[in-house]
Parts: structure tokens; sequence; C-alpha cells
């Protein structure tokens, strides 16, 4: 599946996601922050994002992420998921 064809729905039966008024907070905010947050980690476009069906799982447990990670602070320790990392990482263009 493309990242462009994830869906709330999909999203919400991904991460195991019960609450029927998040929809809109998926459709709206969350999956295009993690689609951004994709094409700006890897450097590829939506376009290029969308031929790595992988990237979709990455992409799915972002939202997760930020879904279920919504404080203000965080510890000094919390890092970016090893399989969002290594997701990214084989499709990384821009290495700065």
């Amino acid at each position: 599946m493309k990242i462009s064809e994830l869906t709330p729905d999909i999203v919400k039966d991904y991460c195991g996601i019960s609450d029927d008024d998040s929809d809109d907070i998926i459709e709206k905010l969350l999956l295009p922050a993690a689609r951004k947050y994709i094409t700006g980690y890897t450097g590829l476009t939506a376009e290029q994002c969308d031929e790595h069906e992988e990237l979709s799982v990455a992409c799915m447990v972002l939202v997760n992420d930020m879904f279920t990670q919504r404080d203000y602070t965080v510890s000094m320790h919390r890092q970016v998921s090893p399989t969002v990392k290594t997701i990214l990482d084989m499709y990384a263009v821009n290495y700065i």
C-alpha cells in the first residue's frame, strides 16, 4: 500500500485505535505530519515515497507515536523507533 492511500480507518486498524472521534485529527493533522516527516527525513518526494510500500508502515508507526505520545515534555532518552529509522534510512537520499 502506498503512503498516499492510507486512510484514518487503515491507520486506526493498524494502530489499534478505537476512538471514533480520532478520524479528523488523523486525517488532517497526523497523517500529513507523518508524511512530511518521511519526505523531510529521506529527501524523497511524495511521489517517490509511494514507490516504496514499506514506507507506509513507517508512516503508520509515526502516526501511532504522535497519537499516543502527546506530552509537552519528553524523556531525554526517547528516540525514533528503530523500525521507522531502519525503513527511512533505506531510502534516504539527503545525507546531511
